[in-house]
């Protein structure tokens, strides 16, 4: 575990973008990764951000879809 962060921080200070909202909306347990990071201090920026924003997105899709169902059940 103590590894995949290392490697995760690594790979994010070497990158020259940070990555996007959508990125992590595509990959939830890497966004996951990086929160995990941010919170323990050992992350900061716009990853975090986007990090933080991902995981509201996806929450709202998750929200939608079940919304959804419930609605076409409902028919």
């Amino acid at each position: 575990m103590i590894r995949r962060l290392w490697a995760c921080l690594l790979l994010a200070a070497c990158s020259a973008e940070p990555r996007s909202e959508s990125y992590f909306v595509a990959h939830p347990e890497e966004a996951r990764r990086v929160l995990e990071a941010c919170e323990a201090g050992a992350h900061r920026g716009d990853e975090c951000v986007n990090a933080h924003a991902s995981e509201r997105e996806i929450r709202r899709r998750a929200r939608m879809e079940m919304a959804r169902r419930t609605f076409e059940r409902g028919r």
